[in-house]
């Protein structure tokens, strides 16, 4: 059952990272922030689009790769939740803090405490 927990997270990880960056910006006064607004770089779509889609097609890739038991998904999704953790701190906002920490623990358990095991996940 983790398994598929796990396949389900890095699936749906990847489609929001389109859904906040690849799709249209609206000039709503009431949108709560504005994801293509760098506090280091000012506005930059193209570059947090190029980084979300990075991301995503790293996340799914990786949820693919855990659902067909290839030996890769750790490696790809270390690369997915390393993008991810620098697209969203290019382009912070306070709304990314619970998410920052998820892909935080995640890369630290992925690279250095070998979680989620393979007897956890399959492979």
């Amino acid at each position: 059952m983790w398994r598929f927990v796990f396949i389900a997270f890095l699936l749906a990880h990847g489609g929001i990272h389109l859904a906040i960056w690849a799709t249209p910006t609206t000039k709503d006064a009431n949108v709560p922030f504005d994801a293509n607004q760098s506090w280091l770089m000012g506005s930059q779509r193209g570059l947090a689009i190029v980084l979300a889609l990075a991301a995503a097609i790293s996340l799914v890739a990786a949820g693919v790769g855990l659902w067909i038991e290839g030996p890769w998904w750790r490696t790809i999704a270390v690369a997915g939740l390393a993008s991810s953790l620098m697209l969203m701190t290019l382009f912070f906002q306070n709304w990314f803090i619970p998410i920052q920490v998820v892909n935080a623990g995640l890369l630290i358990g992925l690279l250095w405490l070998e979680w989620p095991s393979e007897a956890m996940v399959g492979i």
